[in-house]
């Protein structure tokens, strides 16, 4: 009896990391695949953390401060709307939204110490029908309407099985690089990062022919960008990603490709550790501060510029309406 009560009393003193399944996170189901929780797309990421010492629980009803309250992270897939299979498009549901007080209540978990894993997903909340950006901007980033795209790529490939690689120098951070040659992404939004922000990137898109396109604005950047960041808020800090794909154990995900385990092994040990968090680049990382607009082939297509852009900025819509990269895809019948 006795040692059954201290197993239990033992469980309750493991570090607790809450996966919220409230923002519309089963909702991915809708589509004919994988919900984006605990048990299902996330089970790599859960199985990390049970190694690392963590205890693992799902939250379906909102984060309150309450629900938090003994929490040392919170990690938070992919939040989505409902879906419409007549548009293959997600629309925004009320409920699954992130309200004003979600958002105050995870910013005083941060605040007080708290740590914070997020996901977001390609063309930002224009896809996905969500408003994480409005989390995301106090915390110093802007979630972009984007996706970044190996054009060579999707030429051959699935739009749901396109990826691009970030070898070790466009890992910027050196505690995220121990043991890690390369990581595969998938499609995937970007973040642009504010002047003064206590935020660093922690992966960068290789730029060229890996495109960003940005939905809303009608904009093509051959730059290097960041697709993941992490940062300090208060006392606590966090680690965002553009999309989900390279840590995920569902039909698409990536955890078992190249160094991709390790990188997120990496990270979620500096997002759960007490010594000094260190955001200091290595100096081959080029980017400049502020906005992080890189000056390694940077090149912007607006709406307004001339007809040879207008031309390039065409050929590459036409692309991604004719590979469906623009369409949030159901499951198609043949697939097993």
């Amino acid at each position: 009896m006795n040692s059954a009560l201290d197993a239990v009393s033992h469980q309750q003193r493991l570090p607790l990391a809450v996966f919220d399944a409230s923002h519309g996170q089963p909702n991915w189901a809708q589509t004919g695949f994988s919900s984006r929780e605990m048990h299902t797309n996330f089970a790599g990421l859960m199985e990390l953390l049970c190694r690392l010492g963590c205890r693992c629980v799902s939250a379906g009803q909102g984060l309150s401060a309450a629900e938090l309250s003994d929490a040392r992270l919170l990690v938070i897939p992919p939040p989505t709307g409902t879906y419409k299979a007549a548009k293959e498009s997600w629309m925004p549901l009320p409920e699954s939204l992130f309200s004003g007080d979600n958002v105050r209540d995870i910013l005083g978990f941060l605040e007080a110490g708290g740590r914070m894993l997020a996901f977001a997903y390609r063309f930002g909340d224009w896809f996905t029908g969500s408003n994480l950006r409005e989390l995301l901007g106090p915390l110093g980033c802007l979630l972009n309407d984007d996706a970044v795209i190996d054009l060579q790529v999707l030429r051959s490939k699935n739009p749901l099985e396109a990826f691009f690689d970030t070898p070790r120098c466009l890992l910027p951070l050196a505690w995220s690089v121990e043991g890690v040659s390369a990581v595969r992404w998938r499609t995937m939004a970007t973040f642009t990062i504010l002047p003064g922000a206590r935020v660093r990137p922690l992966a960068l898109s290789s730029g060229g022919a890996c495109i960003s396109f940005n939905r809303s604005l009608r904009r093509i950047t051959f730059a290097s960008l960041p697709i993941a960041v992490v940062g300090l808020y208060g006392q606590g800090r966090f680690a965002l990603f553009g999309g989900p794909h390279a840590f995920e154990t569902g039909k698409f995900g990536l955890l078992a490709s190249h160094d991709n385990a390790r990188f997120l092994q990496n990270v979620v040990r500096w997002l759960l550790e007490d010594k000094p968090p260190n955001l200091t680049a290595e100096p081959a990382a080029h980017h400049s501060e502020g906005t992080f607009f890189f000056s390694n082939g940077l090149d912007v297509i607006r709406n307004d510029e001339d007809f040879g852009n207008q031309h390039t900025l065409a050929y590459v819509e036409r692309l991604l309406r004719r590979t469906g990269v623009l369409k949030a895809l159901a499951r198609p019948e043949w697939m097993p």
